[in-house]
């Protein structure tokens, strides 16, 4: 095809046919053809033809636009990447994307959109020319608007876009990790309310997605400490921390990160001075939970000898709740050891006798 000028034909017809139709087969069959890298150089070398490719990120069709992001995910995993990465670097063509990104509503161009932006963060030369620019025009606040969109569909409409929530929560687990973005994550209000809402939400549907809720967060408090305070006292997000547990034993990463979080919130609120009414609070939902917390230690022991740096983190993080839990504990038996109060008294000695048990 290559030898036989399909190239010089495809761009023709990009640069001069009036059917959207056209257009798409036109960009569908490039996108094809880049994905063997034998073929990328010839392609990209073609006079014009990047220019236009890039172009065609202005068209108002949806099929277009999802062929035209398919090419170039494509194309930025290639020898060519960096090529194609600077023809995308003027502000208005990431304005663009950005604009795109904030208005689509079409399923399949937010897969092709998340695998393009995806693309972008997995390439060391791409995200390095392309990711400052998009934070600055504001990739975040867009990401979260799509995030928001998708969480706020009626129930029916969730079932049948269940895909698109779960790309968007897996391309802000990929760029959580990444420090520049993180930090960028740290500083938007929104994003934190979004996210702690995810984990305090009733949905069911919403709450099959905590796992990836949680790992995010916990990506965005190793940057943004300053954070924690606001989440401390907030004890339906703490209630509903706890209330994940069960669903992520098998995965390590949402484990990690659940305990990471748990540990930064109950050493706040250890250091934090509560009065009386907050303490009850606070001891009364760890005691509805704490069997919660129990299931969790006791489903997934560690071989002491085995301790891998990952398992000597959790087991410090670990550590950390339980010495909080403990604390309170006391505090709270010490407050409430009168009459008409056994009962209670008997379940908080309990929790502390295991959290000590536990730190031994």
């Amino acid at each position: 095809m290559i030898n036989n000028l399909v190239i010089e034909v495809l761009l023709e017809n990009l640069r001069t046919a009036n059917s959207s139709r056209v257009k798409e087969i036109c960009l569908g069959i490039m996108g094809n053809l880049v994905c063997h890298e034998s073929l990328v150089a010839a392609i990209s070398l073609k006079n014009g033809l990047i220019a236009t490719v890039v172009e065609q990120l202005f068209l108002n069709h949806v099929k277009c636009l999802s062929e035209t992001f398919r090419l170039l995910a494509a194309i930025l995993q290639s020898s060519a990447s960096v090529s194609w990465a600077q023809a995308l670097l003027p502000d208005e063509i990431l304005s663009r994307i950005l604009l795109i990104v904030g208005k689509t509503d079409s399923t399949t161009l937010i897969e092709k959109i998340i695998d393009f932006l995806t693309t972008v963060i997995d390439n060391r030369d791409v995200i390095a020319m392309l990711i400052q620019p998009l934070l600055k025009l504001g990739l975040v606040d867009r990401v979260i608007g799509l995030l928001t969109n998708e969480i706020e569909r009626p129930p029916d409409e969730k079932l049948d876009r269940k895909g698109s929530l779960d790309l968007i929560l897996h391309f802000m687990v990929e760029s959580s990790a990444i420090h520049c973005v993180s930090k960028a994550m740290t500083s938007n209000d929104r994003l934190i309310k979004v996210l702690v809402n995810m984990i305090k939400s009733p949905d069911k549907q919403v709450a099959s997605y905590c796992a990836s809720v949680v790992i995010v967060i916990s990506n965005i408090l190793k940057d943004g400490k300053h954070l924690v305070p606001k989440i401390s006292h907030d004890l339906p997000f703490l209630e509903g921390l706890l209330e994940v547990l069960p669903a992520v034993p098998d995965d390590d990463q949402a484990r990690y990160a659940l305990w990471s979080i748990l540990s930064c919130i109950l050493a706040q609120v250890q250091g934090t001075e509560l009065n009386s009414l907050s303490l009850d609070q606070f001891v009364s939902l760890v005691l509805g939970k704490f069997g919660l917390i129990k299931a969790d230690l006791e489903s997934q022991l560690v071989d002491e000898e085995k301790l891998t740096p990952e398992d000597a983190l959790l087991k410090g993080w670990i550590s950390t709740c339980l010495m909080a839990i403990s604390f309170f504990m006391v505090r709270w038996i010490e407050e409430k050891s009168s009459p008409g109060n056994e009962d209670a008294i008997d379940n908080a000695w309990e929790v502390l006798s295991y959290c000590q048990n536990a730190l031994c």
